[in-house]
């Protein structure tokens, strides 16, 4: 049985979906500037477009949603902290319009998803895997820095945009990121700061699962979790199931993955420790060859208008 409040949220958040998908519709016009060009994405309650500045006549993303959605601060907290960090998307602008809080960003490509599912391997080649995780973790080294966690990376929220022969990751979609260190370094006290709504997904590392409790750590194993998931370890969809699936690999990682990628069970296994050097992560990322730049770029080939990991 539901309790009256859980029914009056579930008959409002039903109403704004509703109000949301009648309200916007591909050429119109936000704010008179922004013409919704199509929608790139959903969540509960907002969106996110490819819209054309009419002003300028680029195309940019624009996010939206309700005014009282605390998700719209601490995404604009974030991005206002984190404007000189190459690997997320960069905050153009912010607005109200009518209901709608609004941030318009960077316009950036296809999600990391989306280029792996026609990436699979072996066409992805091990060295590949090396860049793009060392990238990645360049990006959480930053936001870290900064004294935020995001605690929310998957496959979705890493957008893969092209620029000339160059192959770049962004980091997107900070609404639940979490503030973990003041501005003078001290970390804050995080008692409320557990969310069983994404907590419990795929992505998230087993000790977040189990306490609620978020720390640094806890990106860097969901970015593990992001790559050995298109390598053939896969996490069941009941709860109970993935936790002991989460347990069985950190149990032994190397068990689970081919000898090739024995350097992601390394990190795993060093990001357990109760303190972490992550530029020792990053060290252990780049490895000891010397005929390997981990910093080298990305390979990838366009196939039919798309872009392919090699």
């Amino acid at each position: 049985m539901f309790s009256e409040v859980q029914i009056f949220h579930l008959f409002s958040k039903t109403s704004m979906k509703r109000k949301l998908k009648k309200m916007l519709e591909v050429n119109e016009v936000i704010d008179n500037r922004f013409k919704l060009l199509s929608k790139l994405g959903a969540g509960e309650f907002g969106s996110v477009w490819k819209v054309e500045d009419v002003e300028d006549g680029k195309e940019k993303a624009l996010k939206m949603c309700p005014k009282d959605d605390p998700s719209y601060l601490k995404e604009l907290k974030f991005l206002n902290n984190a404007s000189h960090v190459k690997g997320v998307s960069k905050l153009l602008f912010n607005f109200h319009f009518q209901r709608w809080s609004c941030l318009v960003l960077s316009l950036e490509g296809e999600s990391f998803d989306q280029i792996m599912q026609r990436s699979k391997n072996p066409g992805v080649s091990t060295a590949n895997l090396r860049r793009i995780m060392y990238n990645l973790g360049q990006t959480l080294v930053e936001i870290h820095n900064l004294g935020f966690i995001h605690r929310d990376l998957h496959a979705q929220n890493i957008l893969v945009t092209v620029m000339g022969e160059i192959c770049a990751l962004k980091i997107v979609d900070f609404g639940v990121c979490l503030r973990y260190l003041d501005y003078i370094g001290n970390e804050l006290n995080q008692e409320n700061n557990n969310n069983v709504n994404f907590i419990t997904s795929r992505h998230s590392s087993l000790q977040s699962m189990q306490h609620g409790y978020h720390i640094p750590q806890d990106d860097w194993i969901s970015l593990i979790y992001i790559l050995i998931h298109y390598n053939g370890v896969r996490f069941r969809d009941d709860i109970f199931d993935m936790m002991g699936d989460k347990m069985n690999f950190g149990n032994n990682p190397h068990s689970l993955l081919r000898p090739d990628l024995h350097w992601l069970a390394d990190c795993y296994q060093l990001l357990q420790l109760p303190e972490v050097d992550f530029q020792k992560v990053l060290e252990m990322i780049d490895g000891d060859e010397s005929d390997f730049d981990v910093k080298s770029p990305i390979e990838f080939e366009m196939v039919d208008g798309v872009i392919k990991f090699n």
